[in-house]
């Protein structure tokens, strides 16, 4: 009986175990596809966020190359527009500079005038005197009353004819200044002139480099959108992915839910099962052991004899026990899942030095003081000997050091035009690089209207 009781338990618990086995092992086969279906969205994410991430350096420094050349672009905008008001300027001046040239024309023409005026009464009265003959101008002096008359009568002779010949040389040096005038008005408006020119070519240039510039932009433009255009579509790839991989662990944890109720269900059922085989094993044995138990009694009747009733209630106990034991056994749970001079030199020390490089040649954007430079070159070159460091720019030169007054200027002082510089030389005289046509020279400082006079040497 006792076998046949450990027999079933036995049975039961396999039974159990295949059920739970069998519930895992198909709950388990669900998820597969799905995991593998959420490793492509992961590895496609991965690899969109490390594109996204490239394009988004390359946004960073698109937009960084922008911000440089837009700040070229401003400084280029404010030189042609500094060179615009100097242009004006210059053409202001050009139109003073003319007048004063008709001006000039209008003294000489005045001037020879004079000249030829005074020239014929002086011919007139020499042709006077000598058409009245030496015997005239004798009897004129030997006519006179007394010494004193006579004396008087020389001198008076003496008088004109000094009077013509100093008012001759009056004028003929009062034209002669009157050419000099005109001659250095027409330098000087020359060079001007020249310097017209030279805003021009600059002109043209800053606008070409500004083109060049401008259509550098648009090409930035156009790379920032392509890469923006990009940066959205791994945006969205990411999204997508994000969702697949959302849905594939919904699904997933749907499963492992649907799996573990499948399983704690089997595991109920197979229990209920075994506890359901163990009672009939227990009323089949029960029976048996009645059927026993009336045979035993009607032996009893001739032998007197308590043992089998007492092993049929051992063995009941005993399967009664086994049954609990089965019971307890099939009970498993699954589990859970950032101003002093350098050199102590004198203004008087930078004139002597500059004019060292007169004749020298002039050159546009250039600072050597042999081979060529142009104004605000020339000064900051110069200064560079001293040990100073001063702007290449003329404009930004204007601001250097501290003002004074023409009035005031000594030699050293930066005397300062519109588009323009120059080194004052003292008498009035400005030594600079001032055109190609005279190359590095001195002319007056006021030929043009003087708008600083700064003084880096204290």
């Amino acid at each position: 009986m006792k076998k046949y009781i450990t027999y079933n338990k036995k049975t039961t618990r396999k039974i159990l175990s295949l059920l739970l086995v069998s519930a895992v092992g198909i709950s388990s086969l669900q998820p597969a596809f799905a995991s593998q279906r959420k490793s492509q969205a992961q590895d496609a994410k991965k690899a969109a966020e490390s594109n996204l991430n490239s394009v988004n350096n390359n946004i960073s420094s698109i937009t960084a190359r922008q911000q440089d050349l837009q700040r070229e672009i401003n400084a280029l905008d404010a030189e042609l527009v500094e060179l615009l008001v100097n242009m004006d300027i210059l053409s202001d001046e050009l139109d003073i500079k003319e007048q004063e040239i008709v001006q000039a024309n209008k003294d000489l023409k005045t001037a020879q005038q004079e000249e030829n005026d005074q020239y014929e009464r002086m011919k007139k009265r020499i042709c006077s005197m000598y058409e009245r003959g030496d015997n005239s101008i004798l009897e004129a002096l030997l006519g006179a009353s007394s010494m004193s008359d006579f004396l008087n009568r020389v001198n008076y002779y003496n008088a004109v004819y000094d009077y013509d010949r100093e008012q001759l040389e009056v004028y003929k040096e009062t034209k002669q200044q009157v050419i000099d005038l005109k001659s250095q008005l027409l330098e000087e408006q020359s060079e001007m002139e020249e310097m017209q020119e030279n805003y021009k070519l600059q002109e043209a240039d800053l606008k070409t480099m500004v083109a060049q510039k401008e259509s550098t932009m648009d090409d930035f433009d156009s790379q920032l959108s392509q890469a923006k255009i990009l940066a959205a579509e791994y945006k969205e790839t990411i999204q997508q992915q994000n969702q697949i991989i959302r849905d594939e662990e919904e699904k997933e944890r749907i499963a492992r839910e649907t799996a573990e109720r499948e399983a704690r269900e089997a595991a109920a059922a197979a229990e209920q099962a075994a506890r359901e085989a163990a009672a009939r094993a227990q009323a089949e044995a029960q029976a048996r052991a009645a059927q026993q138990s009336a045979a035993n009694s009607t032996s009893s009747s001739s032998t007197s004899s308590g043992t089998p009733s007492a092993g049929s209630s051992t063995s009941g106990s005993s399967s009664s026990g086994s049954s609990s034991s089965g019971s307890s056994s099939a009970g498993t749970s699954t589990p859970s899942a950032p101003a002093v001079s350098p050199s102590g030199a004198t203004g008087s020390d930078v004139i002597n030095y500059a004019t060292q490089f007169i004749g020298n040649p002039y050159v546009w954007g250039g600072t050597s003081l042999t081979n060529g430079a142009d104004c605000s070159g020339f000064v900051m070159s110069v200064y560079a000997h001293f040990g100073y460091s001063l702007p290449h720019s003329s404009a930004a030169q204007a601001g250097c050091g501290r003002g004074v007054s023409y009035s005031e200027a000594q030699p050293g002082d930066i005397i300062c035009y519109s588009g323009h510089v120059a080194l004052y030389m003292g008498g009035g005289r400005i030594v600079g690089a001032q055109s190609s046509r005279t190359g590095i020279t001195t002319a007056n400082a006021t030929y043009r209207t003087i708008i600083a006079v700064r003084r880096i040497i204290n």
